[in-house]
Order: C-alpha cells, then sequence, then structure tokens
C-alpha cells in the first residue's frame, strides 16, 4: 500500500515538474520575443 503511494507521489511530483518546465520554456521563448 505504501509502496504504491509513493509511486503515486513520484508520479504527481514528475508531472508537475514537467508542467513547470514547459511553462517556464514558453514564458521565457515569449520574454526574448518580447525584448
Amino acid at each position: 500500500m505504501s509502496e504504491k503511494k509513493k509511486e503515486t507521489w513520484k508520479f504527481i511530483i514528475q508531472t508537475l515538474l514537467a508542467i513547470l518546465s514547459a511553462v517556464a520554456t514558453s514564458l521565457g521563448i515569449t520574454s526574448c520575443i518580447a525584448l
């Protein structure tokens, strides 16, 4: 049970990191174009 929960949290954190880096990348590109 706890092992499965740990896997779930790992998946959630990886997904959040992927979303954050995608947002950061698009913001960075937008800033470069704006400047």
